[in-house]
């Protein structure tokens, strides 16, 4: 059961009590309440549900569809069963927002201020529907901004398909370009032909991404195609102090460049996104690279879904949007399967799942030990021998290339789905098969680790093995774009094993096969997103455990985020 507020009675703690409210949701708009003299249960009720979808990484609730949509949160990252629904007192919904609008938590009108924003049916905390309004505002003024093209020649042979060569055209033609599709789609191959030609008038350029290892990752495949490349997070790109709001560039002091490119997109939240269009000037090109349907930011926002959605948030003469549909990266049989996710197909993607060979669905209900799985076996220890093989030899590259054979995906963190859980189980397992493996925490040849902070050296989400070299000292290859990098193993204290990962922390990466590890049927993460991103970091197999249950229900069930700004 989850922590109570002691001052919650009433309405509020039987919201509290289904789990609808934690704690901060509660009291910060209790607070916020307070301090305009609010003391309405019902628009407390509001107010607190703003807050909580907030942190769920919704920009805001709306409350015309609350009690239909909201669910309670589980306790625990562990896939467990929900528990039985409760009835809740839901204000009536035209009543509720009458008496919401007439609070004096909220305002209603632009030039008044007050803690929370009702637009609408939509209900912010005021900052947000600023940072969204500003966001919408600085992409409509950039799209009436024309810039002269630049000529591009494409030869008769030319690698690039027509997509390609039509999303390069609207790169140099516009101020601000929005390049979606999904991996495999030449993305970052189009970058370096659009900088390519940019070169000669507008050579001062930022390759950036909401991760390091992304940004790296950029850099490394397109950073030579200009004089001048900076390259790294956009948290850097601006100038942002950690744990504050302030940046070094703004209006007042716009980044210094000529282009600005954004990598993986999708992962950049509403507020990073507005406080990047807020830092460049009118002559800097902007080019946004990324995939709506994968996992969005851990952030409130969704705003490359928004930016993909609305109709005239980038438009000509300033703007332009290019989509990139064909994957060059997967086997067709992946991408058929990743095309009846989208769609929502669930009958479709499950025939793709039955027709193929390189796809296989295998029962596990989280009621026996994940290596007792003869397929998990066979992909873990195939990896496993092959990581050691090279690391014996000293051969850190080899190493890390074999890694990226097979890797463990779950959506949990806990529980019998949870990587805790099925790392641990592959871990003791493979200890009892090859001799000087892994078994009581300390480091050994072949042990693969995952990274989970930046530092100058490394990015969170960067992987490594270690190796022993001739000298019988052991040390950590990182595996990263800019080349590897040999550390003492000591160095990398807060890294975890990696024998399974987050759906969330594969993003940008590609296995020659995955397995999936499908949270049960009523998991909160069980999401058409949460699913096609797992699927598309697969080369070449796909094996998915869970049941047919669990998979239609996450084809169907597209991920909840609450946003205005497709509407702004």
């Amino acid at each position: 059961m989850p922590e109570l507020p002691i001052a919650a009675n009433g309405t509020l703690l039987a919201f509290a009590e289904a789990g609808m409210l934690r704690l901060i949701d509660f009291h910060l708009a209790r607070r916020l309440a307070q301090l305009t003299g609010e003391a309405d249960p019902d628009v407390m009720l509001a107010c607190a549900l703003a807050v909580r979808e907030l942190r769920l990484g919704s920009v805001c609730v709306d409350l015309s569809s609350a009690a239909e949509r909201l669910q309670p949160e589980a306790d625990l990252d562990d896939g467990a069963a929900d528990a039985v629904p409760v009835a809740l007192p839901w204000p009536a919904t035209d009543a509720w927002l009458a008496r919401v609008a007439a609070s004096p938590a909220v305002a209603t009108d632009a030039s008044a201020e007050a803690p929370f924003r009702l637009d609408g049916t939509l209900l912010y905390l005021d900052r947000y529907w600023r940072q969204e309004r500003s966001l919408a505002d600085l992409l409509r003024a950039r799209s009436a901004v024309t810039v002269d093209p630049v000529p591009v020649d494409f030869p008769v042979d030319d690698v690039l398909d027509e997509q390609q060569r039509d999303a390069v055209t609207a790169a140099l033609g516009h101020l601000t370009t929005v390049i979606t599709g999904g991996p495999g789609t030449g993305k970052t191959t189009i970058v370096a032909r659009i900088l390519e030609a940019l070169g000669p008038v507008t050579p001062r350029v930022a390759l950036c991404a909401p991760t390091g290892k992304a940004a790296a990752r950029l850099l490394q495949e397109v950073g030579g195609a200009t004089g001048h490349t900076w390259g790294g997070t956009l948290h850097k790109l601006l100038g942002l102090r950690p744990r504050s709001s302030h940046s070094e560039y703004g209006p007042e002091n716009p980044l210094p460049y000529d282009v600005v490119v954004v990598d993986e997109t999708s992962m950049v939240s509403l507020e990073l996104m507005a406080t990047l269009l807020a830092a460049l000037s009118d002559r800097t090109r902007l080019i946004l690279l990324g995939d709506p349907h994968q996992l969005r930011s851990v952030e409130a926002g969704a705003v490359l879904a928004d930016i993909e959605s609305a109709d005239d948030l980038v438009t000509a003469p300033g703007g332009s949007l290019a989509r990139l549909l064909h994957n060059y990266r997967s086997n067709s049989e992946i991408n058929e399967l990743a095309d009846a996710i989208l769609r929502g197909d669930a009958a479709a993607a499950r025939a793709a799942v039955e027709g193929a060979d390189s796809i296989e669905m295998i029962a596990f209900a989280g009621d026996v030990d994940p290596a007792s799985l003869h397929t998990v076996r066979g992909d873990a220890l195939a990896t496993a021998t092959a990581v050691r093989g090279h690391a014996v030899e000293a051969d850190g590259l080899a190493a890390n290339e074999a890694l990226d054979r097979h890797r463990v995906l779950c959506g949990h963190r806990e529980g019998p789905f949870g990587v805790t859980h099925w790392a641990r189980s592959l871990r003791t397992w493979l200890a009892s098969e090859l001799d000087g493996y892994g078994y009581d925490g300390r480091h050994y040849a072949g042990q693969p680790l995952l990274i989970q902070r930046n530092s100058d050296l490394f990015s969170n989400g960067d992987t490594a093995v270690v190796v022993r070299r001739a000298d019988d000292e052991l040390v950590a290859v990182v595996d990263r774009p800019e080349g590897a990098l040999w550390v003492a193993p000591a160095l990398l204290d807060d890294a975890t094993d990696l024998h399974a990962m987050t759906i969330h922390k594969s993003q940008g990466s590609q296995f020659d096969t995955v397995s999936i590890v499908l949270p049960p049927p009523g998991s909160p993460l069980l999401t058409r997103e949460l699913l096609y991103t797992a699927v598309t970091r697969a080369r070449q197999q796909v094996r998915l455990y869970g049941s047919w249950e669990a998979f239609a229900e996450a084809v169907g069930t597209p991920a909840r985020r609450a946003s205005g700004l497709a509407g702004a």
